[in-house]
């Protein structure tokens, strides 16, 4: 990640990308997301001094021996697009090449290793191993695991509108997976009730929503092997991942911000 580094160093690094590059070429770099869910206790840091967490690699050592292991920490830099952009415009000026923005996105906004640690944020479910869950072979995931209760920040007014609305719509597609699992007749191949998709919901939700309904409808039925551990927990996963990635800003949101750059000399 290029968050090990100062960035002024950043800059450095970039610039000599491009002194190296031919005529045209990508780059891509990765920084860690300054407001991730993960470490929502760093929030308050100033915004007009770079942010440097110290990064503890607790998340390799199982949890009940997580207190007392030699944790291993180092400094990483927590970032946002505004930021990584002045980093950018930086070093299109050393090197006298022209960088184009092509995309940023944010990364593992459900999944980041610290989900599961509260290193930073004890009010974190602990999510990444509840997914991952989803898609272990014949294993049934306890569905109502991967609901989250969001707690809002004061004074984050834009922060906690999109976490709230991304859980909100996390937590609409599980509870209406679970509703369909619990009212699928396999015998008569038949849901004698179904859950309306709302038409406020977000554009995303109801298309994972509707597509859950279909695979369901469509695989529920089966015998042999198990359909839900091997066919619809997986789906459930890919959707919600797929959720992450249309409502997710780019902006510095999860455990990764993302982006890709073009360089023309």
């Amino acid at each position: 990640t290029m968050s090990h580094f100062h960035d002024e160093q950043n800059v450095k690094i970039i610039s000599d990308i491009c002194r190296h590059a031919p005529e045209r070429a990508l780059f891509m770099g990765d920084w860690l997301g300054r407001y991730s869910y993960e470490w929502q206790d760093l929030w308050h840091y100033p915004q007009d001094q770079e942010c440097f967490m110290d990064y503890r690699i607790s998340y390799i050592y199982p949890e009940e021996i997580r207190d007392r292991a030699d944790v291993a920490i180092f400094p990483l830099r927590l970032i946002t697009r505004d930021k990584i952009m002045h980093i950018i415009d930086e070093s299109a000026r050393e090197s006298g090449a022209e960088i184009k923005p092509l995309a940023f996105f944010d990364r593992s906004i459900l999944i980041g290793r610290h989900t599961d640690t509260g290193d930073y944020n004890k009010n974190c479910p602990k999510l990444r191993t509840q997914v991952n869950s989803l898609f272990e072979g014949y294993v049934r995931t306890d569905l109502e695991s991967l609901l989250v209760d969001y707690v809002p920040l004061q004074d984050f007014g834009y922060l906690n509108n999109f976490f709230e609305m991304f859980f909100m719509s996390c937590n609409t597609l599980i509870q209406y997976t679970i509703s369909l699992l619990s009212e699928y007749d396999s015998e008569t191949e038949n849901m004698p009730t179904v859950p309306d998709v709302l038409p406020y919901y977000p554009e995303p939700l109801k298309e994972a929503m509707h597509s859950m309904r279909r695979l369901i409808e469509g695989a529920a039925w089966l015998k042999w092997g198990d359909v839900r551990a091997n066919v619809i927990e997986p789906h459930l996963g890919y959707s919600l991942r797929k959720l992450e990635m249309d409502m997710q800003p780019g902006t510095g949101m999860g455990h990764s911000l993302v982006g890709i750059f073009e360089i023309r000399k």
